[in-house]
Order: C-alpha cells, then structure tokens, then sequence
C-alpha cells in the first residue's frame, strides 16, 4: 500500500486491505480508471493512513509539531515524586487550565 500526494487529493494504490477504513473517511471516492482510492488532502487524513500502514509519499510526511522552544514548567507543583516528561507537563497545564486554574498562558 503506497500513497502519493494528487494535487488536493491523496491517491492510495494497493488499499485493498484497508478499503473499509478508508470508506470512513469524509470525501472519498474510488477511481476506477487509476484503480486508487482518492481523500481529500488534510493532515489528518495523511496520518490516519500513516496509521493504517500506508506507505506514505515524501510529500505527504509532514514533520511532527515541533517542541515549544523551551521547556514547559508546570502551573502548580506536580503532586508526584519522579520528574515528568514534557507531554506530562503539557497535559497536567491542560488539564489545570480546563479547570479554570493558572489562566491561560
């Protein structure tokens, strides 16, 4: 299963094996003439297939978001012993700020 990027559209050849979850997706449609299931083009879109096991096009491989330029602290001290990663650190602000605690920087 190979994707390559089709102007807005992501072309995915060799799906056959995935063609249910790819009839999930909003916007789909096969082409019978290049024998390809065709998405929309998203980043989304682009990782959901990453996910399935597509083999994806370098155009299609969006580097990950990239980390904060420095590193996060948390909002109020960590109720916990052991030094948290950054997603830990980011998650626990989340979560504060969905509270209503530590505003909103």
């Amino acid at each position: 299963m190979n994707a390559i990027k089709d102007g807005n559209h992501i072309k995915i050849y060799d799906a056959f094996l995935i063609k249910e979850s790819i009839k999930e997706i909003n916007g789909r449609f096969y082409d019978a003439d290049d024998k390809a299931w065709v998405v929309p083009h998203t980043k989304e879109n682009a990782a959901l297939l990453g996910l399935l096991g597509v083999s994806l096009s370098d155009e299609l491989i969006s580097p990950t978001e990239e980390a904060p330029a420095h590193d996060e602290t948390p909002i109020i001290p960590m109720p916990i012993k052991a030094t948290p990663y950054q997603h830990q650190v980011r998650a626990y602000n989340f979560a504060l700020r969905a509270f209503g605690i530590g505003g909103k920087t």
